[in-house]
């Protein structure tokens, strides 16, 4: 799961100008911040959600415990 995750935002990393653009989210992301700093704000949440996908891949965090019998 969290190699998947961290897949989809390097994905959404390289196409972020079409995603800026052509979404209403990075639409609303332009509104309220700018041009720049909207592209910016995209730019850390998706390398935020790299480092997550790849700390749940590796295991570091531990999101369902189930427990043990």
């Amino acid at each position: 799961m969290g190699g998947m995750v961290a897949l989809i935002c390097l994905y959404g990393l390289w196409r972020r100008r079409w995603f800026f653009e052509n979404t209403r989210k990075g639409r609303r992301l332009a509104r309220w911040f700018g041009e720049t700093a909207g592209l910016r704000v995209l730019v850390g949440l998706l390398f935020a959600g790299i480092v997550f996908g790849l700390l749940l891949a590796c295991d570091v965090i531990h999101p369902m415990h189930w427990p043990r019998p």
